[in-house]
């Protein structure tokens, strides 16, 4: 279909069915479904996603205009279990100068200063974990990595690790999060989910209070505002500790899970990430614990190959309250928009063999045609 054509490419199959069948193939194998669809209809293409016209907008022209206009196109727009859950407290579910004030809000937590101060947390961590699995032989990558990542976070942001009730609580709200619909007892699980971790997150309030407790976001989120200046209350500080830690492991246990996987099979790979790291731990003995001194290059470009095959999720959801036009396609008002990174890390123009994991591909400064979605170039 011609760039100039003025409605969407929708997939040929039609019918009352459309946004169940649609939606289930989505939830199914979402990769496989972005792969499929953008192959059939291009980079740019028209369906339905839990029961909502939806507009995907992939490649990098289509994603540059979309990110100017996003803006403008109005609310958030993620399925209504999701938005339950998320809670209003809950960034993605924010629009305007309330999202500004969120934003604002949560932007000490990730400057340089902050992200040094966590190293040594981070450290003891890893440490802890690669030394555990030296030591038992193996590891069970997802069930693992997920605990431990969320161990993690919580001993940085919320000043301990979790119980093993906490930690079945965050997977189970984190699955809850697709549930098709708020009668479901999955939706409903997630709910329970929630309300305990809500719960066990104002008593870890209280003991910061008392001293007891060291915690990032508690520090910084004791002292914020929200767009009309009044204080966050407690109910909104333990959510958004709860949410920022649940962000955090999926995407840090998606990244590990997806860097192993990719890297399993392949030798000369793991060899180089353990040269490299050597060679800067024995140039850099009086820096473990800073990031200023500390070059890897190619491990770098692992992990920066690993979020190019595999991105921890589509594009956020985004609502047309008028008729908008993103690659030469008119969007009706009342659709929603998604950008997905998928389409055009994918694409053998931008990288050549898109399927093979390449990881020197992000090494070459002289290679312009490779733009990682997540940070600009791949050289920083």
């Amino acid at each position: 279909m011609n760039a100039d054509t003025t409605l969407l490419p929708l997939p040929r199959r039609r019918g009352f069915l459309i946004g169940l069948r649609e939606t289930l193939a989505y939830l199914l194998d979402p990769d496989g479904f972005i792969a499929s669809r953008s192959g059939e209809l291009g980079p740019v293409f028209g369906t339905t996603l839990f029961f909502r016209p939806t507009a995907v907008i992939g490649g990098p022209a289509a994603v540059e205009e979309f990110v100017t206009r996003e803006r403008t196109i109005a609310e958030s727009s993620l399925p209504a279990p999701f938005t339950a859950l998320h809670t209003p407290d809950g960034a993605l579910n924010q629009s305007g100068a309330r999202h500004r004030a969120t934003r604002a809000g949560y932007q000490p937590l990730f400057q340089a200063v902050a992200l040094e101060s966590y190293l040594p947390v981070l450290t003891e961590a890893i440490t802890g974990f690669t030394d555990r699995i030296a030591q038992d032989g193996e590891t069970y990558i997802a069930r693992d990595g997920k605990v431990f990542c969320l161990n993690l976070f919580a001993e940085l942001f919320a000043g301990e690790s979790l119980s093993s009730e906490e930690i079945e609580a965050f997977m189970t709200y984190n699955a809850a999060l697709l549930s098709l619909s708020r009668w479901l007892p999955s939706f409903r699980r997630g709910m329970a989910a929630l309300t305990l971790l809500q719960k066990h997150m104002k008593q870890r309030l209280e003991r910061f209070r008392k001293g007891e407790l060291k915690s990032a976001c508690f520090s910084l989120f004791s002292t914020n505002h929200d767009e009309q200046d009044r204080p966050w209350s407690d109910e909104r500080i333990a959510t958004a500790t709860i949410l920022l830690i649940w962000g955090a492991y999926i995407e840090l246990a998606s990244l590990m899970a997806s860097t192993l996987i990719l890297s399993e099979s392949k030798t000369e790979v793991r060899e180089q990430i353990l040269r490299e790291a050597t060679e800067q731990g024995l140039a850099n003995r009086s820096a473990i614990g800073t990031l200023a001194q500390w070059t890897l290059p190619y491990t770098e470009g692992v992990v920066r190959e690993a979020l190019r095959l595999n991105p921890p999720a589509g594009g956020g959801f985004r609502l047309a309250s008028e008729d908008v036009s993103i690659a030469g396609f008119r969007i009706p008002a009342g659709t929603v928009i998604t950008a997905d990174p998928r389409i055009g890390n994918r694409m053998p123009t931008l990288y050549p063999e898109p399927a093979v994991f390449q990881p020197e591909r992000w090494i070459n400064n002289d290679d312009k045609r490779s733009r990682c979605p997540f940070a600009g170039t791949a050289t920083r």
